[in-house]
């Protein structure tokens, strides 16, 4: 195994601490920024003195779909007679060379796919899967919770000593103190990261709020002419994005992954009966089946209009006679969602998968219309408040109006209760004359109390948000009550 960095000469093991290193390496790269010397510095300080004979470690083979296993033997060696490049090693046993990326768990691949060429997995019962994966070829996986970093600089911090650090989207952005994936707090946290030499992959705004997502340091690469070291994690590893440019980061794009796709997928293999799949898509009320490899990679679908042709052209009971597409349609969460709306509409599902083909989700037409009417319920709702409140108010004066503002000069904006906004009812209400006059049968403080609160809620929907605003959310909750009120003291003459 080895480690490359060829400008880097003469025995790292002689060098007693991680800062010590680090001038080393500041003196063979005296062009580079502190950030990467730094991650290489930590990189290398791995390869010499964490490692130890009988770990075990994994390599994305380059140019091939499977990584390889193999256990570490011996101390590093400095081989001074070595070409450049070739003289930081490790003797490693491999125990497994073909091992199918597609077989290890997306979460642990990620981990995997790190920006950098050494980092160390720990968690997630990493050891323990990749010692299966070397006996077995196939990963036990991982479902348990994921414990966030204390706060940012401990991020930074387990980054920095491990080379990766996984965690929830939700989680991440936390750190800064947000719940909700809002404009500001996309913008504030890419920020953050990248004021602290971070970045993130997938970026955080491309799956749900509970999807995994991997930092790593930037600026990790190798030198561009440094040896032979394991570069194979460039080709395991999802592309990178900075947040300098103009890219996804930056793109408020609704996504395939922002939606709560199903991830528990019911799936068959090509040498079932088709009486199973039948079986499967009956007890569950499915209109199509996923078909999928030994590892989980698509490979098809079958739907009620592939079984009925196969039974009307009489052919054989199995899945692949009823397989209605070899291709069927699939994309990756990270795509953009109306990109793939045709897919949806002409075949009534879209199949989620990973990198290696693997499936991940599916999105139904179903699944499609209800995230649309959790999207656009808060809106009718909260139009048909202020449509009602209007009506409710149109007994008050024009002056009445205007007595509700401080500021003269947008008092005289008001000509009538259309150039209020929502947010202006509540101090209208909370008056004695104008509310006796109104004579609503209600609590005059519980109705300003609930205004404020729905105005609030309009103030948050008029700002993009990744998440969707859940159906069964407490805020939307309050501002169908309120309509519910509201349609006793303003009776609409359609009802």
């Amino acid at each position: 195994m080895i480690a490359g960095w060829e400008e880097t000469t003469g025995d790292i093991s002689s060098y007693q601490s991680v800062d010590e290193l680090r001038d080393a390496l500041s003196g063979f790269y005296p062009a580079e920024g502190f950030n990467t010397v730094n991650n290489w510095t930590h990189q290398l300080w791995r390869f010499c003195k964490i490692m130890n004979p009988g770990d075990l470690v994994v390599m994305p083979r380059k140019y091939q779909s499977v990584i390889a296993i193999g256990r570490i033997l011996g101390d590093y060696e400095y081989r001074k007679d070595a070409p450049p490049g070739y003289r930081h090693v490790r003797s490693v046993k491999w125990l497994n060379v073909d091992v199918a990326r597609a077989a290890v768990a997306g979460d642990l691949r990620d981990s995997m796919g790190s920006l950098l060429t050494i980092s160390e997995l720990t968690r997630r019962n990493a050891v323990e899967r990749v010692e299966k994966l070397a006996q077995t070829g196939s990963d036990p996986g991982y479902a348990g919770y994921i414990t966030p970093p204390a706060d940012a600089s401990v991020l930074k911090e387990e980054v920095d000593e491990a080379g990766t650090r996984q965690l929830t989207a939700r989680d991440l952005i936390g750190l800064w103190g947000w719940s909700r994936r809002t404009a500001d707090a996309i913008e504030d946290v890419d920020h953050a990261l990248r004021a602290s030499g971070l970045v993130v992959e997938p970026h955080f705004t491309a799956g749900h709020l509970d999807s995994l997502v991997t930092v790593s340091p930037l600026n990790t690469a190798e030198p561009a002419h440094g040896g032979a070291g394991p570069v194979a994690n460039e080709e395991i590893s999802t592309s990178a994005v900075s947040v300098e440019d103009d890219s996804p980061t930056k793109d408020f794009t609704w996504r395939i992954g922002n939606l709560p796709i199903a991830t528990d997928v019911v799936s068959c293999t090509l040498d079932e009966t088709l009486g199973r799949a039948v079986m499967h898509m009956v007890e569950n009320d499915f209109s199509q089946l996923p078909i999928v490899d030994e590892h989980r990679r698509l490979v098809g679908v079958v739907t009620w209009e592939s079984i009925a042709r196969a039974k009307l052209g009489r052919r054989q009971d199995t899945i692949t006679d009823a397989r209605a597409l070899q291709y069927p349609p699939s994309a990756r969460e990270e795509e953009e969602l109306f990109a793939r709306i045709r897919d949806i509409q002409r075949h009534g599902f879209l199949i989620v998968v990973d990198a290696e083909n693997v499936v991940t989700g599916i999105l139904t037409a179903v699944d499609l219309a209800g995230e649309l009417q959790a999207r656009i319920q808060p809106f009718t709702v909260l139009e048909e408040v202020e449509r009602r409140l209007r009506r409710a108010v149109s007994s008050l004066s024009v002056e009445e109006l205007r007595a509700c503002f401080k500021d003269k000069y947008k008092a005289q904006k008001i000509h009538s209760a259309k150039d209020l906004t929502l947010g202006n009812y509540r101090y209208l209400i909370n008056d004695e004359h104008r509310w006796t006059k109104l004579a609503w049968p209600y609590d005059r403080a519980d109705i300003v109390e609930r205004l404020e609160a729905v105005a609030k809620y309009r103030n948050q929907l008029a700002h993009w948000d990744v998440d969707a605003p859940e159906q069964d959310s407490k805020q939307l909750e309050q501002a169908k009550q309120l309509l519910k009120l509201l349609k006793i003291v303003d009776r609409d003459p359609t009802e």
